[in-house]
């Protein structure tokens, strides 16, 4: 698999060369998508307006505006695109971001917005600072979680108890925090609630369970703490984009 630029399949993009960055503006068009392919530099993208969903070998992401991306270099991915496109900020560079993460940042998405809506004399400059903050924003998150440890145990129990998921008091008494900074924490870190995250772990254990098993849908449901098959059914193609059934038969 061959490496892609960062505007492969747009319709329109803009690109600055600042300091030892590269920065892109690109807009892909509705329903487009770019088949699986990597980035030969470390990529941080800013989802401005539009909707992404991006798969990863072992998870999906759907990045909304709002959404920040940190994907080290050459992390294969597959980009589906929303019924309205897409407008995505990229910072390509040769330094490290980290693990692959996304995460909702709206102080990002402005900044970058607002830097390359009237381009001038000190667009450049702009340009050179925004690749810096968007760094520095990258990185707080990743600090955030590095100075608690005690995340991996929260993302355990919820692992553990998919169908009968632990209220946040409960986690908090478990890890002996308390439950504002321990959601706190893991929003920085995961840029998704604790409720949404064990949301999409369900999914993500349904999908595997399909693919890997013969059990029905109505027991996957049942297993997964789905109210009932259609409950099963609904959350999952708003997760994936097809029906539990389909994504069986693609999959196999």
């Amino acid at each position: 698999m061959s490496a892609t630029v960062v505007e492969q399949g747009t319709v329109s993009a803009r690109r600055w060369r600042v300091g030892g960055s590269e920065i892109s503006e690109v807009v892909f068009a509705p329903d487009a998508r770019l088949a699986w392919h990597h980035h030969p530099r470390s990529c941080l993208a800013v989802v401005i307006n539009g909707a992404v969903r991006k798969r990863f070998p072992h998870s999906e992401e759907d990045a909304v505006d709002g959404t920040v991306i940190e994907m080290p270099a050459e992390e294969r991915h597959e980009d589906l695109f929303g019924r309205n496109g897409a407008r995505i900020v990229v910072v390509e560079s040769d330094g490290e971001h980290g693990t692959l993460r996304c995460f909702r940042d709206w102080k990002a998405t402005v900044l970058a917005s607002r830097e390359l809506a009237h381009p001038d004399a000190y667009t450049e400059l702009s340009l050179e600072g925004l690749a810096l903050e968007l760094t520095a924003t990258a990185a707080r998150g990743r600090q955030a979680a590095q100075r608690e440890p005690r995340l991996d145990v929260v993302r355990a129990m919820l692992v553990d108890r998919l169908a009968h998921p632990p209220s946040l008091s409960e986690i908090a008494r478990e890890v002996g925090l308390h439950p504002s900074h321990v959601a706190r924490t893991f929003r920085a870190y995961y840029g998704e609630s604790i409720g949404e995250h064990g949301r999409r772990l369900r999914l993500e254990w349904a999908a595997e369970r399909l693919v890997g098993s013969e059990e029905g849908l109505a027991a996957i449901a049942a297993l997964a703490g789905f109210a009932d098959q259609s409950h099963f059914t609904r959350e999952f193609k708003r997760r994936f984009g097809v029906t539990p059934g389909r994504y069986r038969l693609a999959h196999r």
